[in-house]
C-alpha cells in the first residue's frame, strides 16, 4: 500500500513538471504593446533564457535612449533555479540577489533584493499558451518610489 502511494506520488509530480512550458530562446521587448506608467520607456532590450525546470539562467541587456551618443545599455545576469532559494544576480544595476518561485505551470515570481536584502523589486513572468509571448508585471521601489509596469516580450 505505502509503496503504490509512493509510486503515484512520483507519477503525479512527473506529469506536472511535463505541463511546465520551456521559457527557453531569446525574447525581444514589444515596446509598443507594453504599458509603462510612470517607468522610463526603454528603446530596446533582449532577454536570453536557458529554461530546464528548474534550471534557469538568464541574461540581457536594456537599452534607454536614441542615437549611439544618447544611449545607455544595461546587462543583467542570474543563474539558479526555479526553487525559492537566493542566487548572485549581477549587472549594471548593481549587485543582489534574487529568489524564484513557481506560482502556476505557466507563471514564475522573482524577488529582486538589493545588497542589503530589502526587496527592491517583484516581477511575475507568464508564458502565453502559445509559447511565442513572455508578459512581465513588473512592481519595483527606488528613489522615485513605487512603480508598476508590465512588459511584452516576443520569442525570435
Amino acid at each position: 500500500m505505502i509503496l503504490r502511494m509512493a509510486l503515484a506520488a512520483c507519477i503525479a509530480a512527473g506529469a506536472a513538471l511535463a505541463q511546465v512550458p520551456d521559457m527557453s530562446g531569446t525574447w525581444r521587448l514589444n515596446v509598443e504593446k507594453s504599458v509603462w506608467g510612470k517607468h522610463p520607456k526603454p528603446s530596446d532590450a533582449t532577454v536570453t533564457i536557458e529554461h530546464r525546470e528548474p534550471s534557469f539562467k538568464y541574461s540581457g541587456s536594456v537599452v534607454t535612449g536614441l542615437g549611439a551618443e544618447t544611449a545607455d545599455r544595461r546587462s543583467f545576469s542570474f543563474e539558479g533555479a526555479i526553487d525559492g532559494k537566493e542566487y548572485a544576480v549581477s549587472g549594471s544595476a548593481g549587485e543582489g540577489k534574487v529568489v524564484l518561485r513557481r506560482t502556476s505551470p505557466t507563471s514564475v515570481v522573482s524577488e529582486r533584493k538589493g545588497p542589503d536584502g530589502t526587496v527592491i523589486e517583484t516581477a511575475k513572468t507568464t508564458i502565453m499558451g502559445d509559447g511565442k509571448r513572455l508578459v512581465r508585471e513588473v512592481k519595483a521601489v527606488g528613489p522615485a518610489g513605487e512603480m508598476s509596469w508590465t512588459e511584452i516580450y516576443d520569442r525570435q
